[in-house]
């Protein structure tokens, strides 16, 4: 049941994604209050065999498919197409993340959508876009790591290209989809016709790299690996300690000279090398060498709590563990609780803001592959002879 009270509800989105970007935007919606049901092929979301797993759900499917129902549909098949096309009557958001010309393909497009339901929102979501000569490439989130420039700029000094550990393409090209699909939405109450939204991996990660990007289309500057350096800053980045390693941000004078006291090395506040930013980066090595040095006699523990005292900013470098037992993330209420019959009780991250007056929704677990089919297609109007018939010709499960 949708909860009355949530922003979208009343709103009923079809999933036709799979993996990460086109779920987690799907997902999102569900957690305002939107209805969404995924549509899955025989085999299931891809997502689905990523391990681990209790019983027959795995963590990260559960991760990116709360909320949902789940029927399965042979988008192939031409009785298939007819499904989807029944289901759009009843939608106003379609996200899909199919290779370029699939859609077209099934004979489930935008075009041919968006004629059944002039008021459809349609999020097409794809690696490299769905113009120019990339359109029709596969497309996995490392390949547009590398492909953007964010590999060549991820990585140690002296290192080889390193693939970011999270898969932020991904998931920020969810949330940029579901920006997208909620801006869509409300410039439908204006004009009542919905539109097009086309989201790609690559345009997230020109978004998100827009200081490097106005460095060189401006200047001519090309990015460096710097490890966990800023390019424009110094010093700022993780230091090892004694027993640890440590996160420092000096982010403009003021927090130089604080760390400057801290060490006890008051004097490089007027030392001509470091006294502005723009200096310490013209003597980036020299002053790092100095911080690099004075750290490395501390222990993680006091070393943080005298940069507390000073007002220095800093973090500890944490590993999930840590950071659970921090507690700031459950302040928050970041990670959602749920229970399942057979998975048991789960934990995953939930809408990662908040809003004045919006209390999050009932957290639903996953759905089993096609657990939802019949019940959709009923409230459809498909009678039992009918939905019978579409089994036995394996065009839904």
């Amino acid at each position: 049941m949708q909860d009355q009270s949530l922003p979208l509800s009343g709103v009923r989105v079809i999933d036709l994604s799979r993996v990460l970007a086109g779920p987690y935007c799907a997902l999102l919606l569900s957690f305002l209050g939107a209805e969404v049901i995924k549509v899955e092929d025989k085999a299931g979301d891809e997502g689905r065999h990523w391990p681990p797993h209790r019983g027959d759900l795995g963590a990260a499917f559960m991760a990116m498919n709360a909320n949902k129902r789940s029927i399965v549909v042979d988008l192939k098949s031409p009785q298939g197409a007819e499904v989807v096309k029944d289901l759009v009557k009843t939608a106003d958001v379609v996200v899909e993340n199919f290779k370029t010309g699939d859609m077209e393909r099934f004979g489930i497009g935008y075009e041919v959508l968006s004629a059944i339901n002039p008021s459809l929102v349609y999020v097409s979501i794809s690696a490299f876009g769905r113009i120019g000569h990339k359109a029709k490439d596969l497309g996995y989130e490392a390949l547009v790591q590398a492909y953007s420039g964010v590999m060549n700029i991820t990585g140690s000094m002296d290192g080889e290209p390193v693939r970011c550990g999270v898969s932020f393409l991904d998931t920020s090209t969810g949330v940029m989809s579901a920006l997208a699909a909620v801006t869509a939405l409300y410039r439908r109450k204006e004009t009542g016709k919905g539109g097009r939204v086309d989201a790609s991996l690559l345009q997230t990660s020109m978004g998100l790299m827009a200081n490097h990007v106005a460095n060189y289309f401006q200047h001519g500057i090309l990015s460096k690996r710097l490890g966990t350096a800023h390019p424009q800053v110094v010093p700022y980045q993780a230091y090892p300690t004694k027993d640890g390693f440590i996160f420092i941000a000096t982010g403009n004078q003021n927090l130089w000279s604080r760390l400057c006291r801290a060490l006890g090395r008051e004097e490089l506040i007027s030392d001509p090398r470091f006294e502005s930013n723009i200096t310490r980066v013209e003597h980036r090595e020299e002053c790092l060498q100095i911080v690099f040095g004075e750290l490395a006699k501390w222990n993680t523990a006091p070393l943080m709590e005298t940069l507390r005292e000073h007002g220095v900013p800093f973090s500890r470098v944490n590993d999930l563990k840590t950071l659970d037992e921090d507690g700031q993330i459950h302040a928050l209420e970041v990670i959602r609780q749920g229970q399942d019959e057979s998975y048991g009780e789960f934990r995953i991250t939930g809408l990662p803001f908040r809003m004045t007056d919006m209390a999050p929704g009932e957290l639903r677990r996953a759905p089993r592959l096609g657990e939802h089919t019949a019940t959709v297609l009923e409230e459809l109007g498909y009678d039992e002879a009918h939905i019978r018939k579409l089994r036995d010709a394996e065009v839904v499960v």
